[in-house]
C-alpha cells in the first residue's frame, strides 16, 4: 500500500510540490518514498530517503481517517528525513471500535524540498573563486543583470570552453547532467545547459551551469571539497558565448543569494561586479 505523487518543478529552482493520493512511484531524480503498511488492525505510515543527502517535508493538515485514532508520536506538520533513511514513523493509527471498518482515507498534501530547509542560511559564508589558482577572468553579468539575471543574485564569469571549474564551496552532489552538446542563444535552449548542483550544509544549494558535454569529475551523491575539481566549462544551454554561470539557492526563502569571494590573495572577500576582471592568487 502507498501513495502517488504529481511533480512539479519551478523553472531554474530545484524543488518539489508533490500532492498525495492512492499509490507511490518513485522520481527518477529524487529516491525518496511516502508509504504505509497494514498489519492486523493497525496501520503505521512511513518515510523512506535513499538519496545521500536530506529532504524537508512540509504537510498541510492531518491525515483523514475513518474509526481510527493515532498512538504514538503525533503526526507533525514538519519533518527533515536525513540521508539514506529507512522507516522513518510517522504516525500509527488503531481502529477506535474494532466491530466497525476502519480505514486511513487520505494523507494531506505536502511540499518537499532537498536539504534542510529550516536550517540557517550563512549569509557571510565566503566563497572561493570557481577556477585554479592564477588565473583571472570577468564577470560578464552581475547580479540581477539585465540579459537573463533579471530578479537572480546570479553571476556570469567569461570562460573559455574547457576551463577546469572548482567548487566554491564544499557540499554533496545533489543533481547534475553532461550529455548535452546543445546551446544558443535564446530561452528555448535553457534545458540543454549542462550543470551541477551541490547542497551546502546550510541548506543552501550552490549551482555551476554551461558545462561542457560529458565534462564532469564528479558523481551524483559524491561528498566535494572546496577547490576540488568538478567539471570543465563549457556553451551549453542558453548561452551567447563561453562561459560559467553561478548561482546559490535559497530553499527556505525560494530565492538566490548574493555571495562573498575570496580575491586576489585571498585575505579580501568581496561580492563581485560586472565589468571587473578577478584574479585568483590562492
Amino acid at each position: 500500500m502507498g501513495l502517488s505523487f504529481k511533480k512539479k518543478q519551478m523553472k531554474k529552482l530545484i524543488w518539489l510540490v508533490i500532492i498525495l493520493s492512492n499509490s507511490f512511484i518513485f522520481s527518477q531524480e529524487y529516491h525518496f518514498k511516502l508509504y504505509y503498511q497494514k498489519k492486523e488492525d493497525t496501520i503505521t505510515v512511513f518515510m523512506d530517503n535513499n538519496d545521500p543527502f536530506p529532504y524537508s517535508i512540509e504537510f498541510f493538515g492531518q491525515p483523514k481517517v475513518e474509526n481510527m485514532r493515532s498512538i504514538g508520536e503525533h503526526f507533525k506538520n514538519r519533518y527533515v528525513i536525513e540521508e539514506n533513511t529507512s522507516k522513518l514513523r510517522l504516525a500509527q493509527f488503531v481502529p477506535l471500535d474494532i466491530h466497525k471498518p476502519s480505514s486511513l482515507k487520505k494523507i494531506p498534501e505536502f511540499k518537499l524540498t532537498p536539504g534542510n530547509k529550516w536550517k540557517d542560511v550563512d549569509e557571510d559564508y565566503i566563497y572561493d573563486l570557481p577556477y585554479a589558482k592564477g588565473k583571472m577572468f570577468a564577470i560578464i553579468q552581475g547580479y540581477n543583470g539585465e540579459y537573463s539575471h533579471k530578479n537572480q543574485n546570479a553571476l556570469d564569469f567569461e570562460m573559455p570552453e574547457g576551463t577546469e571549474v572548482l567548487a566554491a564551496r564544499e557540499g554533496i552532489v545533489m543533481l547534475l547532467k553532461q550529455d548535452s552538446n546543445t546551446g544558443c542563444d535564446n530561452e528555448a535552449c535553457a534545458k540543454d545547459a549542462n550543470f551541477v548542483n551541490i547542497l551546502h550544509s546550510d541548506g543552501t544549494m550552490g549551482s555551476y551551469v554551461h558545462l561542457k558535454f560529458n565534462s564532469l569529475k564528479v558523481n551524483r551523491g559524491d561528498k566535494v571539497e572546496k577547490g576540488q575539481a568538478i567539471a570543465l566549462s563549457g556553451n551549453t544551454g542558453w548561452s551567447t558565448g563561453p562561459h560559467l554561470h553561478f548561482n546559490c539557492y535559497v530553499f527556505n526563502k525560494y530565492r538566490s543569494l548574493k555571495t562573498l569571494f575570496r580575491i586576489n590573495d585571498g585575505h579580501k572577500a568581496e561580492y563581485l561586479i560586472q565589468g571587473v576582471n578577478y584574479r585568483k592568487n590562492y
